[in-house]
């Protein structure tokens, strides 16, 4: 599953968009992140898998901060 990460310049998450396995039939509503204050960034990758399963926003953001942190 795609997910687009926003970090602040800290690589704190801010927040997150997971994308649809499949695309929205019809006239579905569109919606996603913008980095617009300094510092903010955009990661847009394909989420680990042990990641999906996560229910709770802060374990997910640690996980995903930790991810990124990784990649760099």
């Amino acid at each position: 599953m795609k997910i687009t990460v926003l970090t602040d310049q800290d690589g704190k998450v801010l927040a997150t968009v997971r994308h649809p396995e499949e695309k929205p039939k019809g006239s579905a509503p569109k919606f996603g992140l913008r980095a617009v204050a300094p510092g903010h960034k955009l990661h847009e990758f394909e989420m680990p898998t042990h990641m999906e399963k996560m229910q709770s926003a802060e374990e997910l953001h640690r996980a995903l901060k930790e991810h990124l942190t990784k990649k760099s």
